[in-house]
């Protein structure tokens, strides 16, 4: 389910458009009373299809506080929650302002005597609609561009889960893609993987969740990629599959990566190691499982480890 609704285009021309077919077929007890009929009827339609709309949106988008932590903390990574309760809040007011000037104008026109003030005081209405709904224009953008990037963010399932941790470059999509099939970008440079990769490895009745995050440096100051991937380490760090380059061609020393091992080996229950391009050669690692992400052989026995070490039935 998306965490923000399909957001509305055109809403006043669809309202206005509705709002003249269904008045044409009405008819009063006399020609005044027709006339007066059908405006009272495009007021009161034209309220309620955009009233309809933004209630819509304010009332079907997720309450962001009381989303799982992973997802929550997630959102706040790709969108400015602050921004989008902002708009939140002018798509409610703009939905109550105008159910209350359609009930007003109403009030009023059942009034009117003279044809004119009727078909006056609908005009006017109109005008005002579109003056409420030209003031929430940019909300609503900021909705829709909100839910652009929110439909992107990963599903983990409440199952078992590796999350697969290390810095750029060092072969972590590579060994998803071995694994699970997931088919990923894979490219000789750092921060390929911009979010959060999620793919399932099974063997015989057992499935294991992989979690492929995104390269992770050890500092302070992190991009938004790099945002991403902390949180998994926050949030998913029950098991890790870690992996090193001792070969460096992903372009950081193995010092710096055994640094960032040692900082996610305090966070993690549970953590495999694998040194990652061994056909590459480069310092043996000791503890770590040697790997080849293109070998199907040692691909298979990292599985069968991975299996005897995270799956819990």
């Amino acid at each position: 389910m998306a965490l923000i609704p399909p957001i509305p285009h055109d809403i006043f021309k669809t309202a206005l458009r509705r709002s003249q077919k269904g008045a044409k077929i009405l008819t009063g007890k006399s020609k005044q009373g027709t006339i007066k009929l059908r405006e009272l009827y495009r007021v009161e339609l034209i309220g309620n299809i955009v009233t309809g709309k933004l209630d819509a949106v304010h009332q079907n988008t997720a309450d962001f506080n009381a989303l799982p932590p992973f997802q929550q903390d997630m959102a706040g990574v790709l969108v400015d929650l602050g921004e989008v309760k902002r708009a939140l809040h002018s798509v409610k007011w703009a939905a109550k302002k105008i159910h209350q000037m359609s009930n007003t104008f109403r009030s009023r026109m059942r009034h009117y005597k003279e044809l004119t003030k009727t078909t006056d005081a609908r005009k006017k209405f109109e005008a005002r609609v579109q003056s409420i709904l030209k003031k929430v224009e940019k909300d609503l953008d900021v909705l829709q561009d909100a839910r652009k990037k929110l439909a992107a963010m990963p599903r983990v399932k409440d199952m078992a889960t590796v999350l697969i941790a290390g810095y750029p470059n060092v072969g972590k999509s590579s060994l998803l893609k071995t694994m699970s099939g997931h088919k990923v970008d894979i490219q000789p440079y750092p921060f390929t993987t911009k979010k959060l990769l999620i793919g399932y490895t099974n063997m015989g009745f057992k499935r294991l969740q992989l979690v492929d995050s995104p390269g992770i440096l050890d500092r302070e100051q992190m991009n938004p990629v790099e945002k991403q991937a902390s949180l998994a380490l926050k949030h998913l760090s029950g098991n890790v599959l870690f992996v090193l380059d001792p070969s460096e061609t992903c372009g950081y020393s193995l010092k710096d990566q055994k640094k960032f091992l040692a900082k996610v080996r305090k966070q993690a229950d549970n953590v495999l190691v694998v040194a990652n391009k061994v056909d590459l050669g480069g310092e043996k690692v000791r503890g770590a499982i040697q790997v080849n992400a293109n070998s199907e052989q040692d691909v298979k026995e990292l599985k069968e480890k991975l299996f005897k070490l995270f799956y819990k039935p």
